[in-house]
């Protein structure tokens, strides 16, 4: 009895042996072993140079596909945000591991930016920008340590600069406000993907019934009354108007003051 027992024993840890193994000789395998030993993603990245650490760039574009508003203010928008940052715990040497120079990973085995939308108005899942609806989308993570997150998202965000003069075909004016929740400017710096201080509407389709009409985008660094630390935000402030509406009855109206939306 005993001696079978053992033999039973050792079986399964040759079996297990024989998966490690297997799991192993994969590249890719190797590779996300080599880069995730040890790595903790409730720490932020820690960039260094020459004189020490310095705060963690972190980038975000704003691509809008889709909005509406309604007459009590709240504007509703779907959107891709572009998320970029660097972790140096995630550089490797591409020629070290079969040339490859990239791989995707689910974002909860990441550390990630806690970019949160200010103004949201519909908390039923958070603050944050990117909430947990979109943690299923893979990131890109290239061999210099730079990751790239592309999370579509579905937005309520409150717009005061609402106007009922000529409502629904007004001007009306509406900012997307976006900073980290919890780390200040020391620990990481937001600044606009590409440089660029506007919303991206290359996506934003001919099926919408808004026009965006003028757009600004600011970056501001605030100290609250609450603490010492300064926080950084990028506001995306834009100006939109309704060039249409559907009726169930009559179809289409358009806006009678459009005139290429000028007004």
């Amino acid at each position: 009895m005993e001696k079978e027992y053992r033999l039973t024993h050792l079986l399964i840890l040759l079996a297990y042996l024989v998966s490690t193994v297997q799991a192993d000789e994969s590249p890719m395998s190797q590779l996300r072993q080599d880069m995730f030993f040890g790595y903790d993603r409730n720490v932020i990245p820690q960039p260094k140079n020459a004189s020490g650490t310095y705060p963690l760039q972190v980038l975000l574009g704003v691509a809008p596909k889709w909005m509406d508003m309604e007459s009590n203010g709240v504007l509703t928008i779907i959107c891709w945000l572009r998320l970029v940052w660097n972790d140096p715990r995630l550089a490797w040497d591409p020629s070290k591991h079969h040339n490859i120079s990239t791989f995707r990973i689910t974002p909860d085995e990441l550390w990630k930016p806690d970019i949160a939308l200010y103004n949201k108005k519909d908390l039923d899942h958070g603050i944050l920008a990117a909430d947990p609806r979109s943690s299923n989308i893979n990131a890109h993570v290239q061999s210099n340590g730079n990751v790239l997150w592309i999370p579509p998202v579905s937005h309520k965000v409150l717009c005061e600069g609402v106007t009922y003069d000529n409502w629904p075909w007004g001007k009306q004016y509406c900012n997307l406000d976006f900073g980290s929740w919890t780390f200040d400017a020391s620990q990481y710096d937001l600044n606009f993907y590409e440089n660029k201080p506007e919303l991206d509407l290359r996506n934003f389709g001919n099926y919408n019934q808004f026009k965006i009409m003028s757009q600004q985008g600011e970056r501001k660094v605030t100290r609250y009354d609450c603490c010492p630390e300064q926080y950084v935000s990028l506001n995306f402030k834009f100006s939109l108007r309704r060039e249409y509406v559907v009726d169930p009855n009559l179809g289409r109206i358009d806006n009678p003051d459009w005139e290429g939306g000028e007004h």
